[in-house]
């Protein structure tokens, strides 16, 4: 009994102390904050055609080619009015891809809205680099 109590005890010191200060009264900083931009999302000229009365949902590809040492948060934004997109904060972790793997799919869901087309656009940020590519909606009476 005493043991675990003692395991959970230094688990959750472990946990919401953070790490430990760096020599000499330093700060620690991640190792990834000034890290150079060497990664790039690249553009597939995705599209969807929504169908007016009924709206849609469907998923975006993100690939992104090169290598990361942070996260990058991904979505869709510049939507038409009252649609949503995938789930706040997803993040691709640290890592690397060439140009031929999908990395994550950002659901997006377009309510009914009014015939037009509408220019919106995937966006991915490692917080020191963002970037984005366009995104086509085509809304229609019918879609084919």
């Amino acid at each position: 009994m005493r043991l675990a109590l003692g395991l959970t005890i230094g688990l959750a010191l472990a946990l919401f102390t953070g790490p430990p200060a760096a020599a000499a009264g330093g700060t620690t900083a991640a190792t990834y904050d000034a890290a150079p931009v060497t990664w790039k999302l690249l553009d597939y000229q995705q599209a969807i055609c929504v169908d007016a009365r009924y709206g849609r949902s469907t998923y975006f590809l993100i690939v992104i080619q090169g290598s990361w040492s942070a996260p990058i948060e991904v979505t869709a934004r510049e939507l038409p009015a009252g649609s949503t997109a995938g789930t706040p904060h997803a993040f691709i972790p640290p890592g690397s891809n060439d140009d031929h793997n999908v990395l994550a799919l950002v659901p997006v869901v377009v309510p009914p809205t009014p015939v037009g087309v509408y220019g919106a656009v995937l966006w991915a940020s490692d917080a020191v680099e963002t970037q984005t590519v366009p995104i086509t909606i085509r809304v229609q009476e019918r879609c084919p």
